[in-house]
């Protein structure tokens, strides 16, 4: 026989039915997977090797125990958050005797790395932007330094050979050098270094030797993916191994500049200049006097300019000049 509630008590069921059903929805939906997940390092230890130097706290310098690390641990999140672009993974800067080699060879002539240190500043924010912006580690910037001392002459800060830098759309002819300009070289090296790193399987060490030693080698060193450092570098050729040392090395002394007696890198000032469009053909001399600075200023602000002038066939030159200057052509 189907037993009749009353009022009161027939409420009080459908409201007890309500809280359960509800209760089982949120525990099913707290259950879920996560979405994305957060990458983790250990950097409590530089291994027994290293020498006394500052304890490593930031998550972009990383223990020596490199196998726990994923290549890229930001690849296989999940598909429907739609970010731009999402953090790259840190580059595993290791301190060990070899890279302290380097970090003592740099700290011999430390008035050389704080010009080196201050050439940059001007262009930092905006380079290290351009990495970001394509997914590349920061740290990478410093690879700039390693190569070339961030150097604005001959092959410029990244040292691309003509080929490649034609191939990521920079120019190179007799009136413009992209390759000198820090923030235009730095984009065609930001696109190079993450086509290389998707080459790599995700493995930004490898990447370097690609970078260094040529595409090809990526092949050759393929089965050294994942291995510890020590017997990574130990393979390489001893160009490849000088370059990852002095990249580490510089790298270091940057995160660490008052550890060293050197003033701070800062990675936020802003830009101490401002672009104008001028046309093409216009006299630098004449740019310059109008904008109340001086061409050697002008010189160097904008290295990739062969010439005192404008090249003709440019419609509207993009030209850096001192920040608060205001006339355009």
């Amino acid at each position: 026989m189907t037993e009749v509630l009353s009022g009161d008590e027939g409420e009080r069921s459908v409201i007890t039915a309500i809280f359960f059903w509800v209760a089982v929805f949120i525990g099913v939906i707290g259950s879920g997977p996560a979405l994305a997940h957060e990458p983790s390092a250990d950097a409590s230890s530089l291994g027994s090797s290293s020498p006394t130097l500052p304890v490593l706290t930031e998550p972009h310098l990383l223990a020596n125990d490199l196998d726990r690390i994923p290549a890229d641990p930001f690849r296989d999140a999940s598909p429907f958050i739609v970010a731009a672009p999402e953090p790259a993974a840190p580059f595993p800067i290791l301190l060990n005797r070899a890279v302290q080699h380097y970090v003592s060879d740099f700290l011999s002539q430390p008035d050389q790395l704080q010009d080196t240190f201050d050439r940059s500043q001007p262009y930092l924010k905006d380079m290290m932007r351009e990495l970001r912006s394509r997914g590349v580690p920061e740290d990478l910037v410093y690879l700039a330094f390693a190569e070339s001392l961030f150097s604005r002459e001959g092959r410029g800060p990244w040292q691309f050979d003509a080929n490649t830098a034609r191939r990521y759309g920079l120019r190179v002819d007799s009136d413009l050098d992209e390759r000198r300009d820090p923030i235009l070289s730095t984009r065609a090296a930001a696109e190079y270094l993450a086509d290389l790193h998707d080459a790599a399987g995700y493995d930004w060490r490898l990447a370097v030797v690609g970078w260094n030693a040529g595409e090809g080698a990526i092949d050759r060193y393929w089965s050294l993916r994942g291995q510890n450092f020590s017997r990574f570098a130990s393979r390489l050729p001893r160009r490849t191994r000088t370059l990852l040392g002095r990249f580490m090395a510089v790298a270091f002394i940057a995160h660490h500049a008052n550890a060293y007696g050197l003033a701070p890198v800062d990675y936020t000032e802003h830009p101490v200049y401002q672009q104008i469009l001028v046309k093409g053909g216009s006299i630098l001399s004449r740019v310059a006097t109008l904008n109340g600075t001086t061409l050697s200023r002008l010189r160097e602000l904008n290295p990739a300019l062969l010439n005192d002038r404008i090249p003709l066939d440019a419609r509207n030159y993009s030209l850096r000049v001192p920040l608060h200057s205001v006339s355009s052509f």
